[in-house]
């Protein structure tokens, strides 16, 4: 019986997989793909500088430009999109899958797309998914053929998912499980999510420069690689719409980057956005839970989840979702844990995105922030009118006074189940501080430029959660910033180049605990020494960066999943013979440690993990370190005092990000690693010089 059972599944799967694209949806989507068009100019790097009459038409271009670079990413997202990854990865894809599926973000879209996403903003996304759909008809032997037709729903689902994301509720999960001793993880959206690790936003206006100009250094830490990489584009239109900078794969809107006029970056922030609350369960009937001294029946569903078993062979199991008042609920050990948290029913945000797309001032970027749909991030804008502007973006949830929100929160009683957000104005924010400069780097939002011009802390609720860490970045930019009475552009790099730790840091700190120890052993001695002598530098050059790194990596680490670290003496021992045994030695030059590896080939590279020079490698079966996080696109906008305008960036790779045929699959690497800039040709005169190839789409 079971030999037949597994024949039939395998023929099944064999007969699904062999069907072709229907000929009359590709017919459709043709004709779709007909009502648009699209200029696409690519500048001497390859980037795309896409123009449409439209806005829809543009963001049909920029579609069909970056699947040309880089379909792979915005394929493999579709996976997670439609909450297929147990059909991709078997059991460990289909609780992504549950999660997803619980939290009804398709449902949500389906039922609420017409009525909450605006009509200009639906055109655009509808432009944008017809862009993948003609990329996908021109090239039928891609390997995704299984998502034809990509539909506006998808595009939506995306940006849904990257609001859970980064809402915190999957620590909150993940904290759960570590309590409980629970192995099974809900907590891995993203292939590399766990490079997401910070970010730069430095800006200074003429209080600050020494040439009455306004700058910004744009440098959001990515991972070098996959669905969350930064790809460049300059998007176009006659309706407005004129944005260069970093977009993800699946991605219509630009966002982190500048137009004309004015220019954002973002840095994660981790504001407490997510409650946990524990349910008292009736014990005569699992299915009620306590509320306000009544038992109340949850909302019970079967969840479908079709899960790769082995092979070819998949098979679809099935799984019941509770639902309280609270939100959706997770049995966790013997314990029911309801949900709840920032941006929990929106699907909005592609409507905040395109606001900011379009913005061509202050006052109309603070219009688009003031929609809160995206629940996080620290936002920093300079505009061509010298206006620099720090915004502790944050949907905080408007909690009761008086409870440790830090914690599990009790369930059985209503009134602690929130239902609203504290106001725009009561989230921290800063608009031009006298000191001229402001230094976003994943830390405390009351220490993000001089002292004199930092946010008094206690006019905040401590309902808020925010965050009081400090990170390396933030006391070196600090550092610097002081160290230096006026910034010229040239100075400006310097600082986002620096790759130093500070004293002040707990990185530092950490490793200083090692300079009292006593050891038995020469080899532990040299190897303290040579911590001493660290100049705590991440240069080619340097003889102690290698071991100081790897050190306080762990530290580091620990930090960043909320963890104890362990005891350095234990972390010091295992690099030194970590060290000897990869190089024969324990102070190797940073240049023989630290890569970004591309195309087969190895480039030593300066920095390293948490300094304004963002490195952050894993070892490679040399031992190695590669870069996989960090540094990836950065952007340096500016304007004189005239508000004439200057750009330049850079990407770690180049533009064609999977084409390892092409010249721009790692022609950035060199400037790259020298800590160069390219021009960004944002201007038409300039890109009509440094052009390389135009093409129209639909040709």
């Amino acid at each position: 019986m079971m030999i037949r059972i597994l024949i039939y599944l395998t023929l099944t799967f064999t007969l699904f997989s062999c069907q072709s694209v229907d000929n009359k949806a590709v017919d459709f989507y043709l004709e779709q793909a007909n009502s648009y068009k699209a200029k696409i100019t690519r500048d001497i790097w390859g980037v795309p500088h896409v123009y449409g009459e439209t806005d829809a038409d543009a963001a049909f271009g920029l579609a069909y430009a970056h699947a040309e670079d880089d379909f792979i990413n915005t394929a493999e997202n579709f996976y997670l999109y439609r909450a297929q990854m147990g059909l991709k990865e078997g059991a460990s894809g289909a609780i992504q899958d549950y999660l997803i599926k619980v939290l009804k973000i398709r449902e949500r879209i389906e039922l609420n797309y017409l009525t909450d996403i605006d009509e200009e903003v639906r055109k655009v996304i509808e432009a944008y998914a017809a862009g993948i759909n003609y990329w996908m008809i021109q090239n039928p032997n891609n390997e995704y053929s299984q998502f034809f037709p990509v539909t506006e729903q998808d595009i939506v689902a995306g940006f849904s998912i990257q609001n859970l994301f980064f809402s915190g509720v999957m620590s909150s999960i993940e904290k759960l499980q570590r309590e409980e001793n629970i192995k099974e993880e809900y907590t891995s959206l993203y292939r590399n999510q766990e490079l997401v690790t910070g970010s730069n936003v430095l800006a200074v206006n003429s209080n600050k420069t020494s040439d009455n100009s306004t700058r910004i250094i744009i440098n959001s830490h990515q991972p070098l690689d996959g669905p969350l990489a930064w790809y460049e584009a300059h998007i176009r239109s006659d309706e407005g719409w004129n944005m260069m900078g970093g977009l993800f794969p699946g991605s219509p809107f630009v966002f982190v980057g500048f137009n004309e006029n004015i220019a954002w970056g973002f840095t994660v922030n981790k504001p407490d956005l997510s409650d946990s609350y524990l349910l008292e369960i009736n014990p005569d009937n699992n299915n009620q839970y306590l509320l306000d001294g009544s038992w109340t029946d949850f909302e019970i569903e079967t969840i479908k989840l079709p899960t790769k078993i082995f092979g070819p062979i998949k098979w679809t199991f099935k799984r019941e979702a509770k639902y309280s008042v609270h939100g959706p609920v997770l049995e966790i050990a013997d314990k029911h844990y309801a949900l709840r948290f920032s941006g929990m029913s929106d699907i909005k945000q592609v409507n905040q995105w395109f606001a900011m797309n379009k913005s061509n001032s202050l006052e109309e970027w603070k219009s688009a922030m003031k929609m809160r749909s995206i629940i996080s991030f620290n936002g920093v804008y300079a505009d061509k009118e010298d206006n620099i502007l720090f915004l502790h973006n944050s949907s905080s949830p408007k909690r009761s006074e008086g409870i440790d929100w830090k914690n599990v929160i009790d369930g059985t009683k209503s009134d602690l189940i929130w239902n609203s957000y504290v106001d725009f104005d009561e989230i921290p924010q800063i608009i031009n501080p006298s000191s001229g400069w402001i230094a976003s780097t994943n830390q405390d939002p009351f220490k993000v430029t001089d002292s004199k011009d930092n946010l008094d802390s206690s006019n905040y609720s401590p309902t808020l959660g925010l965050q009081t860490r400090m990170t390396n970045r933030a006391y070196r930019s600090i550092e610097l910033f002081d160290e230096y009475k006026e910034v010229d552009e040239e100075t400006f790099d310097l600082i986002k180049f620096d790759n130093k730790y500070s004293k002040q840091s707990r990185s530092y700190k950490y490793i200083a605990k090692i300079f009292e120890m006593q050891f038995d052993t020469e080899e532990l001695n040299f190897a303290q020494a040579i911590l001493k002598e660290w100049n705590l530098g991440t240069d080619l050059n340097n003889t102690s960066a290698a071991l100081g790194v790897c050190v306080l990596s762990s530290e580091w680490i620990s930090e960043q999943g909320q963890r104890i670290p362990q005891d350095p003496e234990i972390s010091f021992k295992e690099c030194v013979k970590e060290l000897t045994a990869t190089y024969g030695k324990v102070n190797p030059l940073w240049s023989d440690r630290n890569f970004i590896a591309r195309g087969g080939e190895k480039t030593s590279v300066q920095g390293g993990p948490d300094v304004l020079r963002a490195i952050y490698g894993r070892n490679d079966e040399e031992g190695d370190l590669n870069a996989a996080g960090g540094d990836g696109l950065y952007i340096h906008v500016s304007w004189n005092e005239n508000g004439d305008q200057d750009s330049k960036s850079i990407h770690q790779y180049g533009s064609a990000t999977q084409d390892i045929s092409s010249k721009h699959y790692d022609d950035q690497v060199q400037l790259y690693v020298d800590e160069k800039y390219k021009s960004t040709f944002f201007e038409k005169k300039d890109l009509a010089i440094n052009t390389s190839k135009v093409y129209y789409v639909p040709e």
